[in-house]
């Protein structure tokens, strides 16, 4: 090894840290080929480091090499756990024919889409506008300056060196046309992620429409949205269970509970659900939920956890609640770092079969439980001796866990707790298989996902286990993701950190620390959502257009556009995840700048959303939530100076209901009493809205304290730091319980007008 060789140096510092990938070994063993992607962190990148294609990082200086050598740029963009990222890296970028092609006619250039999302987008939106559908693996042909001519997903190897040398020869024959074809399909690009905004104002009735629409679309058979191949589609769920949450008729009369729980329960029982070690797959192949894609991404584990628990807290269906739990047992299980902040994905694929790890042979079966277990897997679980998968068997729910329990003579909790113990064996016998590749690199964005979920849970459950795991995430985030400059890294592995934080990354976490807050309030998580509002405004705001941009200023490589939309797709985009943060901050902290900014990120999209209002289901939320707040059990007042929950303590009989209203003050904070006499403002009063369904039987205020002002000339009743009403009620029917808190609140200099918040009960 050269002394001044880099690639070698790199490659002898990482020895051991990463999975050597290659046909290509000397008789020792080492890689015979290391190209410039021994000197990324990415674990996609360094997959292909050892690949005889001399492949290179997304940056400045090899967009400079192309351009001295007047070569066509071949972009190839998939990430870890993508199992036709991994055919086609074993057929052509494992192949020294193909390496050959490549490196003599191109410059080759990885992108992990996971670590560059912004390029993905781009690229991917040219590929669809070619070929009208994308994927990945992504394959791209660049001009020196990164304009997209030519580009598709996954070639096979003949195909794929054919269209190589195709290319080349025209790169040498009709180089003009091919760079007046990238400079069109640029901008169409362009018009496409960066449209200009259109001056309106919103539809009437924009989210019943959305609404409606959205309910429409469903899968009414098997749940869920579209065909398959079938992903949950969480901001979908996420922006109905906000719609039922505001709704004040009865679940089973509300059009959109139907649709979510058609889906819920679908994903809970289908093999999309992994059902011995909970968390789901990212997606099935077939309509029912069956069949699954078998990477796991903790984004879904994140998303999918806070439908199910929102759902949970509408419903009190105990399955939900079940699977919220499990989901988040499995990611603190097995996606925690040591650390305390959570992986990536794990892939599809172990010894070099999809779903390998995951499956079960009847005999396998058969052996490794005794009768009585075998039975229970059989009943409940599906299982069979011809097996539903390649003749192996993927574990599902052919019935709901309450008719199995039934059937077997137990209640549901009797069969859980035999399900614990089977389930115990077969992750048992599982850990001693050889498990899919985990993708240990941390990305900001799905941690603060992961955050929100854990703290949300925490305060619906109070199983204090979630939220403490989620203040940890948070603080360790705000330690190793964040620079001395205060901006945030996208990436980091092992604990080092890299590329520039995108729009996302700063967001999700922002959600994660607003959850945090509702449940610690700890304002040390408000202090730190403030100074991630001023970075958003200095490196992602269209000063000129309003909303924000994608990507930040110091972004490495040519970047064809700054992509600014709203629109949500696997994941909840940026802007469309802002909208419900600036509306939530804004209660908790009455700042005027954030009031500025979530009106001017409401009418940057406004256009946008007018024509296609299911692009962007979370914005619609956000949208809803800055008109109007839902009215769920926890609410904010006089600029976050005042917050109030209300909880059901106790369900009698007779359909008795125990509700106590906590109401909590800042330090100098104060509303008048239930019997303040003050004729110029508002004493606190409780008010039963829904009262054609439920009956307010008694109302017990407590007894307030005397507050005196300044002059001693004015004595009123007041409660302060903290007081409790409490509630007797008769529940009607099962429609949510409807409260009004009217009530005014005042410190030494001023009042804020009379003001009342609503809570919903379920």
């Amino acid at each position: 090894m050269s002394a001044s060789d880099p690639l070698q140096l790199a490659r002898a510092g990482k020895q051991g840290s990463y999975p050597v990938r290659t046909r290509y070994r000397r008789q020792d063993g080492s890689p015979v080929f290391t190209n410039h992607l021994i000197l990324e962190s990415s674990p996609y990148l360094l997959q292909h480091a050892h690949n005889p294609v001399n492949w290179r990082a997304w940056n400045d200086d090899t967009f400079a090499l192309a351009k001295a050598e007047n070569k066509p740029i071949f972009l190839s963009i998939g990430y870890s756990t993508c199992h036709w990222c991994h055919v086609m890296e074993e057929e052509s970028f494992d192949n020294e024919e193909v390496a050959q092609t490549l490196n003599g006619y191109f410059i080759p250039i990885k992108v992990d889409r996971e670590q560059r999302p912004d390029l993905d987008e781009i690229y991917m939106t040219a590929v669809q506008i070619i070929t009208g559908h994308g994927g990945w693996p992504m394959s791209s042909f660049l001009t020196p300056e990164g304009n997209p001519f030519f580009g598709a997903t996954y070639f096979p190897r003949p195909r794929f060196i054919n269209l190589l040398r195709k290319v080349h020869e025209l790169w040498e024959e009709q180089q003009e046309n091919l760079l007046e074809q990238g400079r069109r399909l640029s901008e169409a690009v362009s018009v496409y992620l960066r449209p200009k905004p259109i001056s309106e104002t919103l539809a009437e009735n924009l989210i019943e429409t959305a609404m409606e629409k959205l309910i429409g679309y469903s899968d009414r058979e098997w749940g869920g949205f579209g065909s398959e191949p079938k992903f949950p589609q969480e901001p979908n769920l996420l922006f109905l269970l906000d719609i039922i949450e505001r709704d004040s008729r009865p679940l089973d009369r509300q059009p959109a509970w139907t649709v979510v729980k058609t889906a819920l329960d679908a994903l809970l029982a289908g093999g999309v659900y992994d059902q011995a070690g909970g968390g789901f797959h990212r997606y099935a192949v077939d309509q029912r939920w069956l069949v699954p894609h078998f990477e796991k991404m903790l984004y879904n584990q994140a998303q999918l956890a806070r439908c199910f628990i929102r759902a949970y807290k509408l419903s009190q269906d105990p399955e939900y609640l079940r699977i919220c739990r499990e989901t988040l047992d499995y990611v603190l299980r097995e996606m925690r770092s040591p650390e305390g902040v959570f992986y990536s994905a794990t892939d599809a694929d172990s010894e070099g079969e999809e779903g390998k790890y995951f499956v079960w042979a009847y005999q396998e079966l058969s052996q490794l439980l005794d009768t009585p277990g075998l039975a229970l897997a059989e009943q409940v679980y599906g299982v069979t001796r011809k097996g539903n998968f390649e003749g192996a068997n993927i574990l599902y729910l052919p019935r709901p866990l309450q008719k199995s329990a039934a059937t077997l003579g137990l209640t549901y909790e009797e069969l859980l707790q035999q399900l614990a113990d089977l389930k115990a064996i077969l992750l048992q016998t599982r850990s001693q298989r050889v498990p899919p590749l985990r993708d240990d690199k941390v990305i900001t964005e799905w941690n603060g996902m992961m955050i929100a979920a854990l703290a949300e849970t925490a305060a619906i459950t109070g199983i204090s286990a979630y939220g403490d795991a989620a203040v940890i995430a948070a603080n360790q985030l705000w330690r190793s993701q964040r620079g001395e400059d205060g901006l945030f890294h996208r990436i980091s592995l092992d604990n080092l950190p890299s590329d520039d934080a995108l729009l996302e990354d700063y967001v999700h976490y922002m959600e994660g620390l607003l959850q945090l807050y509702d449940y610690t309030h700890d304002h040390l998580w408000l202090e730190r959502l403030e100074a991630l509002t001023t970075t958003l405004e200095e490196q992602f705001l269209d000063a000129e257009q309003g909303g924000f941009f994608i990507t930040p200023q110091s972004a490495q490589g040519p970047l064809l556009v700054r992509s600014k939309h709203c629109s949500d797709n696997a994941t909840i985009s940026g802007n469309s995840q802002l909208a419900s943060v600036l509306a939530a901050l804004r209660l908790r902290t009455g700042d005027l700048n954030v009031q500025r900014m979530a009106e001017n990120q409401i009418a940057a999209f406004t256009g946008q959303i007018n024509r296609h209002p299911l692009s962007a289901p979370v914005f619609l939320k956000g949208l809803n939530e800055w008109l109007s707040p839902n009215p769920v059990n926890l609410q904010y007042a006089a600029s976050g100076q005042m917050w109030a929950t209300a909880t059901v303590k106790e369900y009698k009989e007779d359909y008795l209901l125990e509700v106590q209203l906590d109401i909590h003050m800042s330090e100098g904070w104060r509303i008048q009493s239930h019997n303040c006499p003050a004729p110029d403002g508002r004493r606190t009063q409780v008010e039963l809205l829904s009262h054609t369904d439920h009956d307010l039987l008694d109302i017990r205020y407590p007894p307030g304290s005397v507050w005196t002002d300044a002059n001693a000339s004015n004595a009123l009743e007041v409660y302060d730091d903290h007081c409790c009403i409490e509630l007797t009620l008769r529940r009607a029917t099962r429609s949510p319980v409807r409260l009004a808190l009217h009530f005014q609140t005042c410190n030494e200099q001023v009042c804020h007008c009379p003001h009342t918040l609503n809570f919903s009960l379920w």
